[in-house]
């Protein structure tokens, strides 16, 4: 079911299935800031819980059991329910059930919130641990954000703008060759020319990297994104050639190698993932501000 928020400035519309964001755009403005699949099956998830990525054989270890578990999770593949909702913020939740404890045995409750403060959008991760055992998971989202905004642009029209320098040194996975994504990077490393060329064959994704913020420009006008990324511990890029949409991922955990190697499937000595223990709650955002 689709719900809607808005505030003086902003109107957004989400779906409680997958908890996809569906329209993003100033109140006295058509021009939508998200994209959304017509066949969300085909172009992958909008939430990634407990997992980033796949594991090796959709398979991993967990106190001397195996579980199965498909790439970035089962929260795609739910109905969340609305925990909480006002004029400009809406709440949704997952909470364990007979279907997710036959792949992750663990009792919980995930949380997304996504809440219009001034001029932004903010999207909040909660994990509680409902369990008598500490929790190991990670979280993330493909976030389309459309790309061109404008009907007159062209995806090649827009750039990157990082906060700081970044290199393709702090690439840590690329389904393509990294050297296409070198050339679109300028001198100062603060600029990456979009082209999809970069993203013939998937995602690219940097851990480390420098910027607190980055920026979605054009070089024809002023139509753009402002995007706080909060700490997050990888920074993902993915698009489709000729799709007119860039998914920028901010993910807080854990991913898998490419392809996955047997120690991804050790879930508890995942480099970086996250835990909490018992009754203990883990929290995380990110914002996105629309500029015109």
């Amino acid at each position: 079911m689709r719900y809607t928020i808005k505030n003086e400035s902003l109107f957004f519309e989400s779906d409680s299935f997958n908890v996809e964001p569906r329209m993003l755009r100033f109140v006295d403005d058509d021009s939508n800031y998200f994209w959304y699949p017509s066949d969300q099956k085909k172009l992958g998830t909008a939430v990634c819980f407990p997992l980033l990525g796949s594991l090796p054989d959709n398979k991993y270890r967990y106190d001397g059991k195996e579980y199965t578990m498909g790439q970035h999770g089962f929260a795609q593949d739910r109905d969340f329910i609305v925990f909480e909702k006002s004029d400009s913020s809406i709440t949704y939740e997952l909470v364990d059930d007979e279907r997710t404890y036959q792949q992750y045995p663990w009792h919980f409750s995930f949380r997304l919130t996504y809440a219009l403060e001034g001029d932004s959008l903010k999207t909040s991760y909660l994990v509680e641990n409902r369990d008598k055992k500490t929790l190991f998971f990670s979280v993330g989202g493909h976030p389309r954000y459309a790309c061109p905004i404008s009907r007159e642009d062209n995806f090649e029209d827009y750039y990157i703008e990082f906060e700081k320098p970044e290199s393709t040194v702090n690439i840590v996975k690329s389904f393509g060759p990294v050297s296409e994504i070198e050339k679109c990077f300028h001198a100062d490393g603060k600029r990456l020319d979009l082209n999809y060329s970069m993203f013939t064959k998937g995602c690219f994704c940097f851990h480390p990297y420098n910027s607190g913020f980055l920026q979605i420009k054009n070089n024809k006008n002023s139509r753009g994104l402002f995007i706080d990324l909060s700490g997050a511990d990888h920074l993902q890029f993915w698009t489709r050639p000729d799709a007119p949409f860039l998914a920028i991922e901010p993910f807080y955990g854990s991913i898998s190698s490419l392809p996955p190697v047997a120690a991804d499937g050790d879930w508890i000595h995942k480099p970086g993932i996250l835990h909490t223990e018992p009754g203990e709650i883990f929290t995380c955002a990110f914002s996105v501000r629309p500029l015109r």
